[in-house]
């Protein structure tokens, strides 16, 4: 007991820090030469993505998951200024509740809402771990891009179960180090990084921590095989796109379950339901 008291604490100075860093300029987060010539050599990589229909595919495929929002209660969980369907889900469902660290994004998010004439949006800046938040009985906890975000997974985890009503879901996507080549970027520019004490990329043993609370009922890999087109971007923009789009197909057929196709992958999104 007082282990995990000691990894809340923990975790919530973190997000303390956090809340300052996303609440800072973009020049005061990216304040070193490596994570400058890292933030420009990750942009080929989400061009293609969205160029070539990755980030659509995903987009889809996470509101199928999601089903009919019309009665359903949602917490976009680290939705900074809106995510891809932070609005959807705004207009869509029964009740709708935006969170994250950054008062700034929560702002934007406000103004964002407002100009889609969303009245009296539900966006709070709070930290998910904080006693002050107590709402719960969510159908649906989104979380694109926040679950990495915490070094010691299994307090988010049990905290998110926590939140969920009987037979809700928590949909989510993030980055992983499961390929040797992730694990080797990674580990060159890591030291570096202005967020390293916030960013833990899902490893293999992620993923066990996962089941302990949760079914995972749906999982799709993204950029496995399709990130070998990556470095074609500098020689050819137009065949690098193609052949992302093409080697896209094999990981939607291969990296669909916790395994070898999937272990390739940069990024995944799954969908689960609380055991």
């Amino acid at each position: 007991m007082d282990n995990d008291l000691n990894k809340l604490n923990k975790m919530l100075l973190i997000n303390k820090k956090q809340k300052t860093f996303y609440n800072s300029s973009r020049n005061i987060k990216i304040k070193n030469i490596i994570m400058k010539i890292w933030s420009k050599a990750r942009r080929p990589m989400y061009s293609l993505m969205w160029h070539s229909g990755i980030s659509k595919n995903i987009f889809l495929m996470e509101l199928e998951w999601m089903g009919d929002l019309k009665d359903k209660r949602i917490l976009d969980f680290g939705c900074f200024s809106g995510n891809d369907l932070s609005i959807t889900m705004a207009e869509k469902s029964k009740y709708y509740l935006g969170i994250d660290l950054s008062d700034v994004a929560i702002n934007k998010l406000r103004g964002k809402m407002a100009s889609k004439n969303i009245n009296n949006p539900n966006v709070q800046a709070i930290d998910i771990l904080s006693p002050d938040f107590k709402e719960k009985d969510f159908d649906i906890i989104y979380a694109q891009g926040v679950i990495h975000h915490f070094q010691h997974i299994d307090t988010i985890l049990s905290t998110l179960a926590s939140k969920l009503s009987p037979g809700g879901l928590v949909i989510t996507f993030d980055p992983m180090q499961t390929a040797v080549s992730s694990k080797i970027i990674r580990g060159l520019y890591h030291p570096f990084r202005s967020d390293k004490e916030w960013e833990f990329p899902f490893t293999r043993r992620t993923f066990n921590s996962i089941q302990k609370y949760f079914n995972i009922i749906g999982i799709q890999g993204v950029m496995g095989y399709s990130k070998w087109s990556i470095p074609i971007t500098y020689i050819n923009k137009n065949i690098a796109l193609e052949m992302t789009k093409y080697l896209h197909q094999m990981d939607l057929r291969k990296a669909t379950r916790v395994g070898p196709g999937l272990w390739k992958c940069m990024h995944v999104s799954m969908c689960w339901s609380k055991k």
